[in-house]
């Protein structure tokens, strides 16, 4: 039931696209294959948009020159659009600069009344929570901008019994535990409902 709307980094495929992956079956083998297939494998709907072309934002420099041009970019050419035009619940990218400008962008829209909102995970944490992993021990989405809560609620996870965990945790390590061997409070044995 988790509708993925996916953004491939510009510098993956649109610099040598005879080397990218694609396939017949993801979209009439018309976009990038490689993260669509894994919201695919995961059992998310795939919708499409009509910008998907379009780069995040970030560029190749010019989210260093032009930082508010690339920002304003990001949610008006990108965000905006993909919510209006598919409801998605999450859009997914494999690049750590889209999913920060992507993610980020929507700040300042969001402060002067704009609405749409879409959270931007990477497929790594994408998958690692549809795995069972922590959201916050393990996929830190606390970090990012977008409000998550829905997602991870039709995801079956709880967010606040996760977060108590999570703060839990952090009270631990500051007590002197040692990250590294810490482990995720156990979760019942369940497929999460994608």
């Amino acid at each position: 039931g988790i509708k993925v709307a996916v953004h491939s980094a510009c510098h993956t495929y649109k610099m040598m696209s005879e080397d990218f992956t694609y396939d017949d079956t993801i979209l009439d083998g018309r976009r990038p294959a490689p993260v669509s297939s894994l919201a695919l494998a995961l059992g998310a709907e795939l919708v499409d948009y009509s910008n998907w072309y379009d780069c995040c934002g970030f560029g190749f420099r010019h989210i260093l020159t032009e930082r508010e041009v690339s920002r304003s970019f990001a949610y008006f050419r990108k965000i905006q659009p993909i919510v209006r035009e598919t409801g998605a619940d999450v859009l997914l990218t494999h690049d750590t600069g889209c999913v920060t400008t992507l993610d980020k962008s929507q700040v300042v829209p969001l402060a002067h009344g704009y609405t749409e909102t879409l959270p931007v995970l990477s497929d790594a944490q994408f998958a690692a929570l549809a795995m069972g992993a922590h959201p916050f021990i393990v996929c830190q989405v606390h970090w990012h901008v977008a409000e998550w809560r829905p997602l991870l609620e039709k995801m079956g996870i709880d967010a606040e019994q996760a977060w108590a965990e999570y703060t839990a945790y952090v009270e631990q390590v500051k007590g002197g535990m040692k990250p590294a061997f810490i482990r995720s409070p156990p979760r019942p044995a369940k497929r999460l409902p994608i």
